[in-house]
């Protein structure tokens, strides 16, 4: 599925902009209860990650979102909106619960719904069956990835 991701974001300078803003990665793992997303590095815009389920509400508990239970009737009552957040690797645990990451190419994202009419307009992370060596060996979902 997808436990974790790491962001890039230009670091704040605080020195009269007098040189470039440094990178720094920004690690978020789901089961932070405040875990939220990078959707527009140039407005700094995030959104809370899913829904736990300590957190009152009548939305989907986790964060992600079976691709093939997209069409379904369930999603549409919270206007769900499809969109590609870009972080530059995304983390899953194994069944021995070690930790494997896996970078995006440039201009790869992973497809996520932002649901409209769920407090704060969270996001559920796409998923699809995996294939291969990744679900022989990891998990059977995997992040769904797509270009910009």
């Amino acid at each position: 599925m997808c436990g974790g991701m790491q962001f890039k974001r230009k670091k704040v300078q605080q020195d009269l902009g007098l040189l470039e803003p440094e990178d720094e990665l920004i690690a978020v793992y789901f089961p932070n209860p405040k875990a939220a997303l990078l959707v527009d590095e140039a407005t700094g815009l995030w959104l809370p990650w899913g829904r736990r389920k300590e957190q009152a509400g009548d939305w989907p508990e986790g964060g992600w979102a079976r691709a093939e239970s997209l069409a379904k009737p369930y999603w549409t009552r919270w206007e769900p909106e499809p969109l590609m957040i870009h972080p530059v690797r995304w983390m899953e645990k194994d069944p021995s619960r070690r930790t494997h990451w896996f970078d995006l190419e440039p201009g790869q994202g992973i497809r996520c719904i932002r649901l409209h009419k769920a407090e704060g307009s969270p996001l559920y992370i796409v998923t699809v069956p995996a294939t291969g060596d990744f679900k022989a060996e990891i998990h059977d979902r995997m992040p769904e990835i797509g270009v910009r």
